[in-house]
């Protein structure tokens, strides 16, 4: 195996057949690659994402016949958001704790690098597997498939005390500050935007988001666990397994130091419809701790529904912040309308704006 440091590339224009063969060599030694032709695919929202075919000179048995490449982005603005976000540092650390402990399925890890200012990020190709659709949601089967993988991720990193927690996940206390503004000019504007399209119950709903953006926040928490922080259903593939599907996670661009209910709520209440949430949501909650103890974590299930009745606020606060920074065009409003209805479906149903102000008042 060839131990020679890797070099950090600036833009995925500068992959060659040279840089990927060091790669490749770590998991498959002797790999040499001839050449590669790269096309670009979807991407996040702080990078360039392309799928890499590999033409091989020395080809070890299992080599892959293409991965997937992720670098910090070309467009001046776009990477300035990564870096004042600290998008690439935490999925830099949430892809190699997660692959070092296989926590849950991602992406199979090739190579990661990096720093707060840029990533190289070389994972297997899944580009067969089928992707979520977030305006039409997923169904319960789906829904439980993401649920395992969750479960797994938490219980494996649970619990976390922040005192000797790595630095790099995102903590809510320090992240206050930068979402609250977000979320109350965020909660103004779809007051105002979609006061003809909403009912009164959600309109209010909106405008408590703002007006608890802070306090939720900083809401004390008994359990912590590494999240994923953006669990939408289009940040998820999904693969055949077992008759069934089996979810992968992708895009670790916002994990953080989080109550688990945080990635749960935000799922339920964004990516199933309102009808199949409420006719199912328990029973999903029960195979999420199941997933959960058999790993041999601890959480009851008092305490996950206490933490998932002000927790299940996290959709609408992230939704409602999106609104902030998202344009006022039609594909747009089609997404967020969507994302509001079922978020504030799910507030209301486990009256949640009270019982943040009660917890808020009451921290215990």
């Amino acid at each position: 195996m060839n131990l020679t440091a890797i070099p950090l590339l600036e833009t995925t224009s500068e992959i060659g057949a040279g840089w990927l063969s060091a790669v490749l060599d770590r998991t498959y030694p002797g790999a040499r690659v001839r050449s590669a032709a790269l096309r670009p695919i979807g991407a996040g929202n702080v990078s360039d994402t392309v799928h890499i075919s590999l033409d091989y000179a020395d080809r070890p048995p299992g080599a892959p016949d293409a991965v997937v490449a992720k670098f910090r982005p070309r467009s001046p603005e776009v990477h300035e958001h990564g870096v004042g976000s600290g998008a690439y540092h935490r999925e830099i650390g949430g892809y190699r704790a997660i692959t070092e402990r296989a926590a849950c399925r991602i992406p199979r890890l090739f190579h990661v690098d990096g720093d707060e200012t840029n990533i190289n990020l070389v994972v297997e190709d899944l580009t067969a597997a089928t992707p979520g659709d977030q305006v039409a949601g997923c169904g319960t089967d789906e829904a439980r498939a993401v649920l395992t993988q969750l479960a797994r991720l938490h219980a494996c990193f649970s619990p976390m005390d922040p005192a000797t927690a790595p630095t790099w996940p995102i903590r809510m206390t320090e992240a206050a500050d930068y979402w609250t503004p977000m979320i109350q000019r965020g909660a103004a504007i779809a007051v105002e935007r979609y006061s003809a399209r909403l009912s009164r119950t959600d309109l209010h709903s909106v405008a408590a988001a703002g007006e608890l953006a802070q306090a939720w926040h900083l809401l004390p928490q008994a359990r912590l666990s590494l999240t994923h922080g953006d669990p939408r259903v289009d940040n998820v593939l999904f693969e055949p397994a077992d008759g069934g599907c089996q979810a992968v996670l992708i895009d670790w661009q916002v994990t953080g130091l989080r109550n688990p209910m945080y990635d749960v709520g935000y799922f339920l209440s964004g990516s199933l419809s309102v009808d199949d949430r409420r006719a199912h949501e328990r029973e999903l909650l029960d195979h999420y701790l199941g997933e959960f103890t058999a790993r041999g974590a601890s959480y009851t299930s008092g305490e996950a529904i206490d933490d998932y009745r002000t927790q299940v606020m996290s959709g609408l606060m992230i939704t409602t912040a999106a609104i902030a920074v998202l344009p006022d065009v039609d594909q747009v409003n089609t997404l967020l309308l969507a994302l509001l209805e079922r978020n504030c479906a799910a507030v209301a149903d486990w009256d949640a704006v009270e019982a943040t102000r009660l917890r808020a008042h009451d921290p215990r």
